[in-house]
């Protein structure tokens, strides 16, 4: 995968969300409670780097601590716009995955040290044949999610060439629930995660096609109802 140029840090401040990041995606985030607004000013003055970690039990004043051992993604913070009372919107991107190892602060916010990785090297036929089986309709599933703008935060009109890049993408744009995409995320063969992804791409797209269809007639009749 290919790496933004700066030197990947050991320790994060985390921020436990209910939702999962990949790499390469982006992350839009209104911030309000008081620890992230110190957490996010923290990240802002230390290279703009934060870790998100998937935590269903996520909310507003609850404490919910990722286990170490567990998998985030580092984000890197792209743009900031102040608010009334020290509020913020921030925009990010996924950047890498990382493990927590543990913990050298606990508040007034966490700060994790983490170990970042990529997947496994799976060089073989096999691989490479998976990857080109699933190119065209990953591509096919990006087009029609953009249609009906369902895209999850890619932003890129084009998908990675990379089959690891390329899954994790995939991966973000599908509309799994955060249970499925967090069991992805911490998939480190790229092989065991475009076979897992083949089935979901095929039938998410089989779906949007249709909504497009049905979307299509509705705008030729000039209503919502199908012309029988």
């Amino acid at each position: 995968m290919e790496m933004e140029s700066f030197e990947l840090p050991d320790e994060l401040p985390l921020f436990p969300l209910s939702m999962v990041l990949f790499p390469g995606t982006l992350l839009p985030l209104h911030i309000f409670e008081e620890r992230y607004k110190e957490m996010m000013r923290y990240a802002v003055e230390h290279g703009g780097l934060y870790g998100l970690s998937f935590r269903d039990n996520a909310a507003a004043g609850r404490e919910t601590i990722p286990e170490v051992g567990s998998v985030g993604c580092l984000a890197k913070i792209n743009a900031v716009m102040p608010l009334e009372e020290g509020r913020m919107n921030i925009i990010s991107t996924g950047v890498i995955r990382f493990r927590v190892t543990g913990y050298s602060q606990m508040v007034p916010f966490l700060i994790a040290n983490i170990e970042t990785f990529t997947d496994e090297i799976e060089h073989d036929e096999e691989m490479t044949r998976l990857f080109e089986s699933m190119a065209k309709t990953g591509k096919e599933l990006l087009e029609a999610a953009q249609q009906l703008d369902e895209t999850n935060g890619v932003f890129n009109s084009e998908l990675p060439e990379d089959p690891e890049a390329f899954s994790l993408i995939i991966s973000s744009l599908l509309p799994l629930n955060n249970e499925t995409k967090q069991k992805l995320l911490e998939i480190t063969s790229t092989k065991t995660r475009l076979v897992r992804l083949r089935g979901y791409v095929l039938s998410t797209l089989s779906e949007y096609n249709a909504r497009i269809e049905i979307r299509n007639r509705a705008k030729t009749n000039g209503h919502g109802k199908l012309q029988t």
